[in-house]
């Protein structure tokens, strides 16, 4: 008879609970959510993230906010993100370096770059520019591997941070042009257009976004874009591949959740953001700084990932980058 109510009485309490969860979820979002940006303010990944936290924050009418945690190649974002509650109030704007890249380069990590995360949606798609600054006296892919070639060593090339996108777009640059340059690592793109700009270090590969308004004002020379086409802003900038064959590295940003974050949640999210990513004004912003709004479902970026580790290893490979 104990038994009998006990079992009764645990079954009930199971029940209350599942029903609270699915309530929690249905009501989901109840309170004010964040999303992490593994970088500092001021770069592509950052300016894409406002955009996207301002309008989930109309949408679902409960603030979005965005808290910058760089270091460690996105590492530190990243983990932060993996291990907060599965919930749908942490979330993560991930670039390429968290979810296909940092395993390749990183001997330990404090995520799972296939099994920490909840694929929403591919937010955007981007291209990587090699800028030089006028003092550096080049004006073509041509003359900068020349340069190079006569200088081993003696160049500096700026990159967004060890085992970032633009850290291996050099390495890959530099590997299959057969040149030597002298990486100088930064904390983030805004920390490095710094030096950029008045020329403390006359060259890099990185997002475009935050570089395009330097290359517009003539402060800095766009050489090339590391697309297999040229880009809409940029249309007679060639692609790094017509000179340097095969090169190719476009970069992007995802969001994700925590693994085991609810499927409705998950879902609502993603539907929410490509409602998102097809809005006017979203795209024209998007557009505004280099890139292309994506969207897509979370199978479908699962898919993508899957893709982009086997190419983003490949390139690892290539550069002989070796792990940290």
């Amino acid at each position: 008879m104990k038994r009998a109510v006990l079992a009764g009485c645990a079954a009930s309490i199971l029940a209350l609970a599942a029903a609270a969860t699915v309530n929690a979820q249905g009501n989901y979002p109840d309170r004010p959510a964040q999303i992490i940006v593994p970088f500092p303010p001021g770069g592509n990944t950052d300016i894409l993230t406002r955009v996207m936290a301002d309008q989930f924050s109309a949408a679902l009418k409960q603030p979005f906010t965005v808290t910058n945690k760089p270091g460690a190649g996105a590492n530190i974002g990243a983990g932060f993100v993996a291990s907060s509650e599965p919930d749908g109030y942490t979330l993560l704007m991930a670039p390429p370096a968290t979810h296909a890249i940092n395993a390749y380069l990183y001997n330990t990590l404090p995520f799972d770059m296939e099994k920490s995360f909840a694929p929403i949606t591919m937010v955007a798609q981007f291209p990587n520019v090699l800028v030089v600054h006028p003092s550096l006296g080049v004006k073509s892919i041509e003359e900068l591997i020349a340069k190079a070639k006569a200088e081993p060593g003696k160049i500096d090339f700026a990159n967004s941070g060890v085992g970032s996108t633009s850290h291996l777009c050099i390495s890959l640059f530099m590997a299959m042009a057969g040149i030597e340059i002298n990486h100088i690592p930064y904390k983030g793109t805004g920390q490095s257009i710094q030096d950029l700009i008045t020329g403390r270090v006359p060259a890099t590969i990185d997002n475009l976004g935050p570089i395009l308004p330097h290359i517009q004002a003539g402060t800095l020379i766009a050489l090339g874009v590391s697309t297999a086409t040229p880009v809409a802003v940029l249309p007679d900038v060639r692609p790094i591949g017509a000179v340097v064959k095969g090169y190719q590295a476009a970069s992007w940003n995802a969001l994700s959740a925590p693994a085991k974050t609810p499927r409705p949640i998950v879902s609502k999210l993603s539907v929410e953001a490509n409602a998102i990513l097809k809005k006017p004004e979203v795209i024209e912003k998007f557009r505004a700084i280099g890139s292309e709004p994506i969207g897509g479902t979370p199978d479908e970026i699962e898919k993508y990932f899957v893709e982009e580790r086997a190419r983003w290893k490949q390139a690892v490979e290539v550069a002989k980058l070796q792990k940290m």
